[in-house]
Parts: C-alpha cells; structure tokens; sequence
C-alpha cells in the first residue's frame, strides 16, 4: 500500500538489522529491504526479541489471555461488567465477550479447556441468564507484560533515532492515541506533552527491574 509516499509491508517478519555507524541503516524483512530516517519498534509481545538484536534488554514478555464468545438466544446485557482482570462485554448483536485469563506461558496461543471452564463459570456466577446461550468460540492472544506496569517510550540507548513504543500490557488499545502522539513528538525532536522519563527503554538497567519475577504490569 502507498499512500503519500508512505508504504506499509502487511505480515512482513522482521529478520534482521543492518547497523552502522550507531544507526539502523537497513531493516531486513521477509518482504525485503526497508530503510527510513527514524525506526520505532511497536511490536507488542514480540518487542523485546527485536530490541534484543540491537544489543539492548527490556523486561516485555508474552501473558497470554484466553477469551470465549457467546452467542446468545436473547439479549441478556446492556453494560460491561468488569472485575479485576475479568468482564463480560455485550456486543450490538447480542453476543457476549468473556475474558479473560492472565497466563506467562510464552508465546503459546493455545486455548485449554481449563481456562475456558474457569470464565464460563465466572459468567454465569454474574449473569445466570448466559446458561441458556452457546459456546460459540474460544481464542488466545499475547499482551505485552512487563515487570513494573510502565510502558517502554523512548529512543534505544546507543543508537541514533531508534525508538521502542511497547509494554502496555492490556492497556495497549485505549492508550494507543495517546502513545502515538508522544512517541511521534519524540521522534520530531519536539517536546512531549508528558515526561517521558519514568517510561525510558534503559531504567531496567538503572533499577534493576529485569531481574523480578513478576512480568504482569499493575493496573
């Protein structure tokens, strides 16, 4: 796709980075060569791994969560219900989300019955009118956790004009807009509306936040 003169490599795997003279001269892909001015790696669970191969560590890490739909017969919800790390969001359709598990299991994107048993009966212990719907479908995806619960925004230690934008754990979505204005205000060398510093990519470094067991941010 272009589009004034910006073009976006839809499922192109990132397989190396071409570095000289402290900067990213070359990004290697499984669709070919890129190259910009500025690089900003925003690949959620899998960031660290990319950031790894610029020779530079940050505490993101894959938790999965497990989700189930309902399809339901009636319409049983007209609000989000949510507790602590999970809720029941009802669609304009009539179907109903429930979610969702908390698992460090990797990269693994596999559902289990067990997980799935756990937040039907959490559904209907809210909502007793869901055990007349069905199971529709069950899948996993993987947040971005992290040990503190403070995203990563800034430029990558030792290298020009490369940046990482990640570690939002569930809170990727609605802070998005917001991340993306600070991180291009960053990249245009402008003034950030907020202080980036509590968000920096080497604080692991400096606290020593890389060495705790716990990888779920708080909320």
């Amino acid at each position: 796709m272009i589009r004034n003169g910006r073009r976006a490599a839809v499922g192109a795997a990132v397989e190396a980075f071409d570095v000289a003279g402290g900067r990213v001269q070359t990004v290697r892909t499984s669709r070919g060569r890129f190259s910009a001015e500025s690089l900003c790696i925003t690949s959620g669970a899998w960031s660290a791994g990319l950031v790894e191969r610029l020779g530079v560590q940050i505490a993101v890490r894959p938790i999965r969560g497990q989700i189930a739909l309902l399809n339901c017969l009636r319409p049983v919800l007209r609000r989000v219900i949510n507790d602590g790390p999970r809720y029941l969001v009802p669609r304009p359709d009539g179907r109903v989300l429930v979610g969702s598990t908390e698992e460090d299991v990797g990269f693994d994107k596999r559902t289990t019955t067990e997980a799935i048993h756990g937040l039907l009966q959490f559904a209907l212990g809210l909502a007793p009118a869901l055990g007349e719907s069905q199971l529709e479908r069950v899948w996993a995806g993987l947040r971005p956790g992290n040990a503190d619960g403070l995203p990563y925004l800034g430029r990558v230690p030792g290298l020009e004009r490369v940046y990482v934008a990640a570690g939002h754990f569930r809170s990727g979505l609605h802070l998005s807009p917001a991340t993306a204005m600070v991180m291009s205000q960053l990249i245009r060398g402008e003034t950030p509306e907020i202080d980036l510093q509590p968000f920096r990519v080497d604080r692991d470094r400096v606290s020593g936040i890389g060495n705790r067991k716990s990888v779920v941010g708080d909320r």
